[in-house]
C-alpha cells in the first residue's frame, strides 16, 4: 500500500511566488509613478497568509463576533496590521477580503479531495497524498471537464 501512495503536489498545490530570494521585492499593480491608482494587486506569500490567518483566528477566539458569515472592518484592520508588522507589506481591506475568498475556495477543493476514496493527508509533510490509481482517475476526469468547458 505504501508504494501506491505518492505525494500529489502537481495539480493540488497552488504556488504563490511573492519575493525573490533577498525578500525585498513584492509584486504590486501600483507603480511608484501612479500613487492614486485604484487597484493594488498584491501577491500573497505563505508567510503573509500565516499572519493574516493567525490574526483572524485570534479575533474569533477572543470573542469578537463575525458579521454576516464574514469578518468586520475592525477584524480586517487587525489582520492588515499583523501582516504589515510581520512582513512589512501594506495590504488593504480589499486585499484581505479577496484572499479570504481565495482561501475559502482552496479549502473547499481540499475538503472534496480528502472526502474522495484514495486521497488522504500526510501529517508529516502536511500535503495531500493519493493512491496512484485514484490520482490518475481524478486527473482524467478533470481533463474531460476542462475540455468540455473549452468547446
Amino acid at each position: 500500500m505504501a508504494q501506491n501512495r505518492r505525494s500529489s503536489t502537481g495539480p493540488f498545490h497552488v504556488p504563490r511566488p511573492t519575493t525573490h530570494s533577498d525578500g525585498n521585492y513584492i509584486d504590486s499593480g501600483r507603480s511608484p509613478l501612479e500613487p492614486n491608482a485604484k487597484t493594488c494587486h498584491v501577491r500573497w506569500s505563505d508567510e503573509m497568509d500565516g499572519f493574516m490567518i493567525t490574526s483572524l483566528v485570534e479575533q474569533v477566539l477572543t470573542g469578537h463576533k463575525r458579521s454576516n458569515n464574514g469578518f468586520t472592518t475592525f477584524q480586517a484592520s487587525k489582520a492588515i496590521d499583523r501582516v504589515f508588522n510581520g512582513c512589512g507589506v501594506m495590504v488593504s481591506d480589499k486585499n484581505v477580503r479577496a484572499m479570504l475568498k481565495t482561501l475559502k475556495k482552496e479549502h473547499v477543493e481540499v475538503r472534496q479531495l480528502l472526502n474522495m476514496s484514495g486521497f488522504g493527508l500526510d501529517p508529516e509533510i502536511g500535503r495531500i497524498v493519493a493512491n496512484v490509481v485514484a490520482r490518475d482517475d481524478f486527473i482524467k476526469v478533470r481533463i474531460r471537464i476542462h475540455l468540455r468547458h473549452c468547446y
